[in-house]
């Protein structure tokens, strides 16, 4: 690894971007560690209903950024075993909104490639209203158990080697020679390790990166996931740009549905975000379905520094590195850019992934 910044990297948050990282540099001949400050991932990768999108989401909207989405859709269909994910879902468009988008939607999923076929009735459950919905797309989406895949990642992680911390946290970061000698209270012991820092910690970055002497202009959000009672058989998303609601995904309990971000409010749903779906479920559902849950997951959009990768977040600071994945299939992109940056091999391989 002569070329190689480092040999050893700590990587800090062990979310899907930091896993994602920290076992691609593994596979390259680093040595590895990750800290995170859970006792399993608990952040904002466990904290979503789980879809990792073809990029029909964005198309017509953001282009590129769907380009990106079926990119990273593809190599994750080819790793991802079937009991581990389904593949399906269908785009609607309503009745009572303008047919303009819907043109733009079809025209860039034909160009990007992403594959659909429209469908004259599909099986959605009886509780859901067809009278309101003028067209079914059905879209390849993959869904999985964001939760159980980010824990099945851990394991993977530990298989190879990588030396995974939980319960850790970040007492004091020293440079020294062009390497960070950090020391970091694990459970009851200090331990001080050496190495190039990557900084994967979600809306907890800003918190780590002073720790490294770093301030970062940035803003908070949060997308919550709002557990309505009702069943709904497939994955339903709404041919229109990314706006007040986006999904309705089904769960073992009944259905999420997830509007737009908000401003964060410390993850606690508000009256503002349950008023601002009423609407959607009148048009989607024949009895408007009862609240009975939610989850949220923070984002964190960060300004200053700019980052160096489009439509994610890379900041390459020399002796450090600032990451953050916007979209959940993305993380393998961010990965190669941070091995790129790093001078290591990019050896993400489907085989590397043989979940127990």
């Amino acid at each position: 690894m002569k070329d190689s910044k480092t040999d050893t990297l700590i990587v800090i948050g062990a979310g899907i971007t930091g896993l994602m990282t920290a076992i691609n540099a593994k596979l390259s001949g680093l040595e590895v560690y990750l800290l995170e400050k859970g006792n399993k991932p608990s952040g904002s990768s466990v904290r979503i209903a789980g879809v990792l999108h073809s990029g029909a989401r964005f198309a017509g909207s953001d282009n590129d950024l769907a380009k990106v989405c079926f990119e990273e859709w593809k190599w994750w269909i080819s790793v991802l075993s079937k009991d581990k994910r389904k593949v399906g879902g269908y785009f609607i468009k309503l009745k009572n909104e303008p047919t303009e988008y819907l043109e733009s939607w079809l025209n860039s999923l034909k160009s990007i490639g992403i594959p659909f076929s429209e469908i004259d009735s599909p099986e959605l459950g009886k509780e859901i209203n067809a009278n309101n919905i003028d067209k079914y797309y059905f879209v390849p989406e993959i869904q999985i158990n964001a939760s159980f895949f980010t824990n099945e990642l851990v394991k993977v992680a530990e298989t190879l080697g990588i030396n995974y911390l939980p319960l850790s946290s970040i007492q004091k970061a020293e440079i020294n020679e062009d390497e960070y000698e950090v020391t970091i209270n694990v459970g009851n012991q200090v331990k001080m390790i050496k190495g190039f820092p990557i900084i994967t910690s979600g809306i907890d970055i800003p918190e780590v990166a002073k720790k490294f002497g770093v301030n970062l202009e940035y803003s908070i959000y949060q997308g919550s996931h709002i557990l309505i009672n009702t069943n709904i058989n497939e994955l339903l998303e709404f041919v229109h740009k990314p706006g007040t609601y986006d999904l309705l995904i089904p769960s073992e309990s009944g259905a999420y549905i997830t509007p737009t971000l908000v401003p964060y409010n410390r993850l606690i749903i508000t009256e503002e975000e349950l008023e601002s779906i009423s609407s959607a479920l009148k048009n989607i559902f024949i009895n408007k379905p009862e609240v009975i849950g939610y989850m949220t997951a923070g984002r964190i959009s960060i300004n200053s520094p700019k980052s160096v990768l489009k439509g994610d977040y890379i900041a390459n600071l020399n002796n450090l590195i600032i990451a953050w994945s916007n979209n959940y299939a993305c993380s393998r992109r961010v990965s190669y850019y941070i091995a790129e940056i790093l001078g290591i091999k990019k050896v993400l391989t489907p085989k590397a992934f043989n979940f127990s």
